[in-house]
């Protein structure tokens, strides 16, 4: 008798995808993510830490729609592939097709594969509300063209692309908090840090503010504030409170262009 499957529910008005899907790469088990929202799915696989795979049940997700938005595909070869998809019925996979039509190889298909499940993924931390379910045990994978991609990376790359700054400070806490490091030199190779953001993870001392350290950074401050947070769903950072007398609340310029230290 099969062992009976765990699932978690949350919601990301509550819990943003980073750290969602950073507790499932802590806890490294198998397992599918599902975010649905007014209407639309869209799955992220995972196994042992790592996104292998990712769908969308939003057709503009898909990879003839994907090829043909990025320019890798014609109008004439998308709809030859289509046709050709729907007269598989259903036996054939469009990255098979895409290879028949020699449009392109296995390996060029794997890596706008791998192009087309980071869009998928990284559209999701821009959404600020939806139903996310966690299912954790195996899954058919032998459909899937599977990938390796480090969540941490993920992560971080997905963070530094949300356009509202607002809700990432509210969780950061008040301008006066205080951060610690948490990590060590060998722990975040599969982060993908720059140069210029690894030198900013090191001004994290245990004694610069919030404020201070939006001041501080490698960009703008909203730029920063997205960098911080990264820094702390990651867990390479820690967040302790101290007196908040001689530090004003930061202020917000406006929703569009992110905000500055208090004055």
């Amino acid at each position: 008798m099969p062992a009976p499957e765990s699932e978690f529910r949350s919601d990301l008005a509550k819990t943003p995808l980073a750290e969602v899907l950073e507790t499932v790469r802590r806890y490294r088990v198998p397992g599918v993510i599902t975010v649905t929202r007014q209407g639309m799915e869209k799955r992220i696989f995972v196994w042992h830490g790592d996104v292998i795979f990712a769908t969308s049940s939003d057709r503009f997700d898909s990879l003839g729609h994907y090829l043909l938005k990025c320019g890798m595909m014609s109008e004439d070869q998308f709809v030859e592939s289509s046709r050709r998809l729907i007269a598989s019925a259903g036996t054939k996979r469009l990255g098979d097709i895409l290879i028949e039509m020699r449009l392109m190889d296995a390996a060029r298909l794997r890596a706008i594969v791998l192009e087309q499940v980071t869009a998928i993924v990284s559209e999701l931390f821009e959404w600020d509300e939806g139903e996310v379910t966690f299912k954790v045990g195996e899954y058919r994978t032998d459909e899937l063209i599977k990938l390796s991609i480090p969540s941490r990376h993920l992560i971080h790359q997905g963070v530094k692309g949300i356009r509202d700054v607002r809700r990432l400070v509210s969780i950061l806490g008040p301008s006066w908090t205080v951060f610690v490091p948490a990590y060590s030199a060998a722990e975040i190779g599969d982060v993908g840090l720059t140069p210029s953001e690894a030198a900013y993870l090191g001004l994290v001392d245990g004694l610069k503010t919030l404020r201070e350290l939006v001041s501080a950074g490698p960009g703008e401050a909203a730029h920063n504030a997205k960098l911080v947070y990264a820094f702390y769903v990651l867990k390479l950072v820690v967040r302790r409170e101290t007196g908040a007398g001689r530090i004003k609340k930061l202020q917000w310029k406006s929703a569009g262009s992110g905000y500055r230290p208090g004055e």
